[in-house]
């Protein structure tokens, strides 16, 4: 049987050379293997692909038969490990909570304790006739988060 672990510690070794780093490994039963790595620089085809053959090396086709993919995790995926939350400083998220409350703004920041999300709308304030601006600020703990996920944007 096809040993994760075994994977995961090939391809971080490979990637410390160069500074990517390991999403997430998955074996399915039937021996399908999905590697998702990224970089902060972002992730080419022809990294993806030394990566690729490096797998295929350290395992036996005489002994295994199994389907290999390696990639970038997709725009649709959910952030899974911090130093995609890193990579990703200053671009729009929608963060789902634990608690089922949903915060949507900019990633301001990433630190050992959670992170920042900042959220601007018009508001109208008690007292005045017109809405203002108004930006908040929201200190979430890493274990207060459920799913982060980069929202795509479309404007020019």
């Amino acid at each position: 049987m096809i040993n994760a672990q075994d994977i995961r510690q090939w391809v971080e070794s490979h990637l410390a050379e160069d500074g990517g780093f390991l999403v997430d490994v998955h074996v399915s039963d039937g021996a399908d293997i999905r590697v998702l790595v990224d970089a902060p620089e972002g992730m080419p085809i022809s990294r993806c692909v030394a990566i690729s053959r490096m797998i295929e090396d350290e395992l036996d086709r005489d002994q295994y038969d199994f389907s290999l993919q390696v990639s970038t995790p997709g725009l649709d995926q959910p952030l899974k490990i911090r130093p995609q939350y890193d990579k990703n400083v200053g671009r729009e998220v929608a963060v789902q909570q634990h608690d089922g409350h949903k915060v949507e703004g900019t990633l301001t920041a990433v630190t050992d304790a959670g992170i920042t999300v900042e959220h601007t709308e018009k508001r109208r304030i008690e007292g005045r006739k017109a809405k203002e601006w108004v930006t908040e600020q929201h200190e979430l703990s890493w274990d207060a988060i459920a799913t982060t996920k980069v929202k795509i944007s479309f404007k020019q």
